[in-house]
């Protein structure tokens, strides 16, 4: 048996509590760091029950699809003796066994393209199996591990079926719901998990890689930078092991890939090429592996301590809960800015190869290492570790139980869209916006006036410095880099500006890299259009030194075009406001239940995107004896309430905020925005809020309703719903007018 360290024992020792008969709640919640063992504490707490209370109970232990994380769990479980570890398709012959601990993966039983998902009449069976258990006074306990994955409908009718008298949730982000009387919160503290020598000291962010830097001049592409002070870093590691005695270790570095990339094939076989050529790590040596959905090699056993493979290629999505101790190194490779960096990430390379030793007590041996040029890569993490919460589900009131709109959704967004149009749009906005002319010399004298970048250098910024806990990660210092660009090394550089930029010209990648082409390099082909003459490499520095400028002149001309996009008619569809819904919450905050919201259950500490959406809740709560109900609209998804607006370059979906029915029949839409300070600053971030607001007009005339948009200005709300968009608040009405209160 395992000796478990303090902080897991305690754990199990709250865990036997809990399934205790007569314990006040039958949910517990536990928030335990990546690498704190949770695996392996839950197996002892679930072996010694099964040991000691002999009760006619069999667990069931659900985990997400990514990573074949149930199989890990399940072979874990064979080295505690008092449980029957099995499979789903062991329950579907032998059905739930008293002792038994039943691992199923999220996929097997709501996947909807997984090969491995359960068939109709195996679902049937598994349904029939558990009858079979209750009718032998069998009750079940359900573990739910990586909690904060498949919160979804599906997931939990099928948890729901189980009918369980005990639940508990684990994951290293999930956090505390706040409802003492139905749900115990525990939380395992990351500095116990670092003393304990299960997880390293420290994250160290991109050390050394000044030095790196000064000495190799000559090399631009992130591949050259990020792997060759990996590799050195590795070696350091290897060498390290071998001065101390440590042996069947071989440290593993991770390459991880965005989870969604337009260029994937490229990107692969880029990274492959480099670390097979410059590196000397190839598949048929088998130091190099790679483990994506759709290709597979040398990744079996790759956890294995002493395995061979050195290079590792993956996606994010095998992060969660796949377990590799010996992975030291992680190298992220960034495509688009909007790549999270998860909390499950940084744990993939925590844990300490050793657990049972601890820490070496030698620096390079108890530290993880991250190399990534991503300035945002923690962007995710803050993220999971604030204060939202999911919400209970909630049901909506009878009162809306018939209550019916018409909702508007474009199944191709891009339908009419006219490159040549769009084209002549961006270039007509840039002679404009920059008082461009066909003069190329006087053009870049101009730019160079106005602040833009020339020349053949690239500079941008990365993170540097170490972390202990997510919570000391903001010490990380921005350091900046200036390297020669190069047309084809930089080309992962470009795929971010790239992508930049296709989100205010909606144009796919291809087509923005040839508009920018054509509108600034020095090309015999291509001479109309012709705003600057640069070479490959001037003007690839020019476009990363300068993408956020193009990118706020093109969002200008996408709200404001020159050639209009032909109309595009919408599809009008049924809406009826969800029968069951969830929300993010704030558990901190005290919890009033809202009279007039259309859902039972939906409280005040609700988060709110702005202080107009709060204000104008609290508003609508304040009329209770006029309003019949208000309902929050979803932001994605065509299951929420949604009109179409158009933009020089494609159709969008837009989701108003609000919809208010009143006592007498009326019908409000509702759209909030930020409005203006006591000191009269624009609070208002939505560049397309002028469009939006043509789109309500028109769809509130058509069906004949009431609505506006709404603004907060120095707590007091105000509403426009006629005549142009004004940004200037003068021009707004009191929002007592649009209600007649």
């Amino acid at each position: 048996m395992i000796e478990l360290k303090q902080f897991q024992q305690k754990l199990v020792d709250k865990l036997l509590k809990f399934t205790a008969p007569g314990y006040g709640v039958d949910e517990m919640v536990i928030k335990s760091p990546t690498g704190s063992g949770k695996t392996i504490t839950l197996l002892d707490w679930v072996n010694t029950y099964i040991a000691s209370t002999h009760d006619n109970v069999a667990f069931v232990w659900f985990t997400p699809g990514a990573g074949e994380l149930e199989e890990q769990s399940q072979e874990k479980a064979r080295h505690f003796p008092s449980i029957q570890a099995q499979s789903v398709d062991d329950a579907l012959l032998h059905g739930f066994d008293k002792d038994s601990v039943t691992f199923i993966n999220y996929e097997r039983v709501i996947g909807k393209k997984s090969k491995a998902m359960l068939t109709d009449s195996e679902r049937d069976n598994l349904e029939d199996k558990i009858e079979k258990a209750f009718e032998a006074g069998r009750h079940f306990i359900l573990i739910i591990d990586e909690a904060h994955r498949n919160d979804t409908k599906k997931a939990r009718d099928i948890i729901a079926r189980f009918c369980a008298s005990k639940t508990v949730r684990v994951s290293a982000t999930i956090e505390d719901p706040n409802q003492p009387d139905k749900v115990e919160f525990y939380e395992v503290a990351e500095e116990d998990v670092v003393a304990s020598g299960l997880i390293t000291k420290s994250v160290v962010v991109n050390e050394g890689l000044e030095k790196y830097l000064e000495g190799s001049q000559d090399i631009s592409a992130e591949f050259e930078l990020l792997f060759g002070i990996a590799e050195q870093k590795r070696r350091e590691i290897v060498e390290a092991y071998t001065d101390n005695g440590v042996k069947g270790i071989n440290p593993l570095v991770l390459v991880q890939l965005p989870d969604k990339s337009d260029a994937e094939p490229e990107l692969v076989k880029r990274i492959e090429t480099y670390i097979q050529e410059k590196l000397y790590k190839t598949y048929e040596d088998g130091k190099l592996g790679i483990w994506l959905a759709n290709r597979k090699r040398n990744y079996l056993d790759v956890q294995q301590l002493d395995n061979e493979v050195e290079y590792l290629i993956i996606k994010q999505a095998i992060a969660t809960g796949w377990d590799a101790p010996r992975a030291k190194i992680l190298i992220k490779i960034r495509e688009n800015m909007g790549e999270v960096f998860t909390i499950q990430t940084i744990g993939r390379i925590r844990r300490m190869p050793e657990p049972l030793k601890g820490h070496y007590g030698v620096e390079v041996l108890d530290n993880a290492y991250l190399y990534t040029f991503d300035m945002d890569f923690l962007n995710g993490a803050f993220a999971q570790k604030g204060v939202g919460a999911p919400t209970p589900l909630m049901n909506r009131k009878d009162v809306a139980k018939g209550f019916k709109l018409i909702s508007e959704r474009v199944f191709d967004l891009h339908e009419g869209q006219d490159e040549k149009a769009i084209r002549e749009n961006l270039y007509q906005g840039l002679v404009r916006e920059w008082n461009m002319t066909e003069d190329v010399e006087s053009n870049k004298k101009k730019l160079e006036n106005q602040g833009l970048q020339f020349g053949t250098s690239v500079i941008n910024t990365y993170k540097q410095g170490r972390f202990d806990t997510l919570g000391h990660s903001d010490r990380l210092q921005d350091r900046e880099r200036q390297v020669e660009a190069d047309y084809r090394s930089n080309r992962l550089d470009l795929l971010h500006a790239y992508h930049e930029l296709d989100r205010v010209t909606h144009l796919k990648v291809n087509q923005v890299e040839a508009i920018l082409k054509r509108f600034f390099m020095k090309n015999e082909r291509s001479k109309n259009h012709k705003l600057l003459k640069l070479t490959a490499n001037e003007w690839t520095a020019f476009i990363l030194n300068n993408w956020r400028t193009l990118r706020e002149v093109f969002r200008q001309v996408d709200i404001q075009p020159t050639i209009s996009m032909g109309l595009v008619v919408p599809r009008e569809n049924d809406f009826y406001i969800p029968e069951t819904e969830r929300y993010s919450y704030n558990p901190k905050l005290d919890q009033a239940e809202s009279v007039t919201n259309v859902y039972t259950g939906y409280t005040n500490s609700v988060i709110k995107g702005s202080e107009a959406e709060r204000l104008f809740e609290e508003y609508i709560e304040s009329h209770e004896n006029t309003v019949e109900f208000i309902y929050k609209n979803g932001d994605k998804g065509s299951q929420y309430f949604s009109l179409v607006y158009q933009t020089a370059s494609s159709s969008h979906h837009f989701y108003p905020d609000y919809i208010v029915k009143m006592k007498n029949g009326d019908v409000y839409i509702v759209e909030t925005k930020g409005g203006e300070t006591a000191q009269g600053q624009d609070k208002n971030i939505d560049e397309y809020a002028s469009s939006k607001y043509e789109a309500l007009k028109t769809y509130l005339e058509k069906y004949k309703l009431k609505g506006a948009f709404i603004r907060d200005v120095a707590g007091s709300l105000r509403y426009l719903n006629e005549g142009e968009w004004q940004d200037d608040m003068a021009a707004w009405h009191p929002i007592d007018d649009l209600f007649g209160f």
